[in-house]
């Protein structure tokens, strides 16, 4: 008996260990009435200020997009923009700049 409670002891705390779930970082932002989640985010190999992202707005999964986020294409608009600009704007911001 002492031996299969050392056993159980044993895969209980195996267990225990062995089943930690992934982490899943989503970044998400609520613009107006919108939230918008970025999914997953790759960057051009060529050129290094475009990135093809697939956004959630709202819950619901959209296809993947690109995002052209060279300096010179970012522009500031008041506090009216579309989901269009909304959606460029925090892409963006997100990815670090070179």
């Amino acid at each position: 008996m002492g031996f299969k409670f050392v056993w159980g002891i044993v895969i209980a705390f195996g267990l225990m260990f062995c089943s930690a779930a992934p982490a899943i970082a989503v970044q998400c932002q609520t613009i107006g009435d919108q939230e918008i989640c970025l999914v997953s985010v790759k960057r051009s190999a060529k050129y290094y200020w475009q990135y093809r992202a697939v956004l959630k707005i709202n819950g619901k999964q959209h296809p993947s997009e690109r995002f052209d986020c060279h300096p010179r294409n970012t522009k500031t608009q008041g506090d009216r923009q579309s989901l269009k600009d909304q959606k460029h704007a925090f892409v963006c911001n997100i990815i670090p700049k070179r």
